[in-house]
């Protein structure tokens, strides 16, 4: 059957399970929320903010985003008494190689601070290191394609780009430093796999918690959670029309919340055990297939995964509302989107992991490889008759 499969990398996932199902839990209740900033020129405030942290500060970034906002953040720091000691390149990947490379750094040029810049790799690295030094972290996102700017946790990946596991952190960044016009003129597929990611967040934690009597944190992060899927299906379409016209508009900033700010909250905010549900349990399980992660953004793929859960829950009234909006804005609808073949065979060890796998461990019913496989057949209908 493996032959058959061809391409899969069952063994890398294998492993990826392992790694997941030791998941480190947060034991205390304590709650960190960062404060965050929007605008065109929200990198006029780097200084002000920081400058009650200390003197000396690193900045930490993509090689694309350091050369994006060098000149905003030398223009803050202009006549300032906090002296940039370096722009450092985070490494590529966020390793604990690399991690350990930029704490070392922090450590060696007594940094008071670190600044990150970029994408998730990136500040996922950045926040590391400064847990590490035990010094505070800020953040510029440079591509709203997820909510790492703002979480207390990095996904580490080994040195060949898989994943390795997560690292959890008590705190958050002190200050997100959200330029739009930057993020705007990023490419748009980045900003719409941001919304699929982002609409994933509310349907997951319902799912999940669905039927459990919620503590405080958790009952004010499901609620939250519905300003996940609400501003995307109201501003979604014009966004990313302005975005990909490098327009910094209402529209754009509003999705761009939604991508950090809405699904960072959410996460910080509800049990561990209520972060995931069947639409990423799908994405792992379809990673196996080589193509996935090399053709197809992550956000993407979990956006069909929220289609195929939906059709799993048996709410087509939500099913609908979301196949409607993705049609509009490009977000995958059908296998044949993310490049995979309706074959039950084909899909058999992809069904097998997506069931077992850890987002699947806490749901308000079993969901079997034929309930998932129906499901998909049933969007699949869709597709046709629409």
């Amino acid at each position: 059957m493996l032959n058959r499969i061809g391409n899969i990398k069952l063994d890398l996932y294998r492993r990826i399970i392992n790694k997941l199902n030791r998941r480190v839990y947060m034991k205390n209740s304590a709650v960190w929320l960062p404060n965050y900033s929007i605008g065109a020129d929200v990198l006029q405030d780097l200084e002000h903010i920081c400058m009650k942290y200390g003197k000396r500060v690193l900045i930490v970034g993509g090689k694309t985003a350091l050369e994006k906002t060098t000149p905003k953040i030398k223009k803050s720091f202009e006549n300032s008494k906090l002296e940039i000691i370096d722009f450092m390149w985070y490494g590529g990947e966020c390793t604990y190689i690399n991690i350990e490379k930029v704490a070392n750094k922090c450590s060696i040029d007594k940094v008071d601070m670190i600044i990150g810049v970029g994408g998730g790799k990136a500040l996922d690295t950045v926040k590391g290191a400064g847990y590490k030094q035990n010094i505070p972290v800020f953040t510029i996102p440079t591509i709203a394609s997820t909510c790492a700017a703002i979480t207390s946790l990095s996904v580490v990946y080994t040195d060949k780009g898989d994943f390795d596991s997560f690292y959890f952190f008590e705190k958050s960044p002190i200050h997100i430093f959200i330029d739009s016009e930057i993020i705007t003129g990023a490419p748009a597929k980045y900003l719409r796999a941001g919304m699929g990611d982002t609409i994933a967040k509310h349907y997951e934690c319902m799912l999940a918690s669905r039927g459990d009597q919620l503590n405080h944190s958790s009952g004010m992060g499901t609620e939250i959670s519905k300003m996940c899927v609400k501003p995307i299906l109201e501003y979604g379409e014009k966004a990313l029309d302005h975005c990909e016209k490098n327009i910094d508009s209402f529209d754009v900033k509003q999705v761009i919340l939604n991508n950090i700010v809405s699904t960072g909250l959410v996460s910080m905010l509800v049990e561990e055990k209520y972060n995931g549900a069947l639409a990423h349990s799908l994405f792992y399980g379809l990673t196996i297939l080589e193509h996935i992660e090399k053709n197809h953004l992550h956000g993407d793929v979990v956006a069909y995964g929220v289609l195929v859960q939906l059709a799993v829950d048996n709410n087509m009234d939500e099913l609908m509302k979301l196949y409607d909006f993705y049609t509009k804005v490009k977000l995958p609808t059908s296998l044949n989107d993310i490049e995979v073949k309706n074959d039950y065979e084909y899909l058999k060890e992809v069904l097998h992991i997506t069931v077992n796998g850890p987002d699947m461990e806490y749901l308000p019913y079993k969901i079997t490889e034929d309930m998932v496989f129906k499901a998909i057949n049933e969007i699949e209908k869709i597709n046709k008759n629409t």
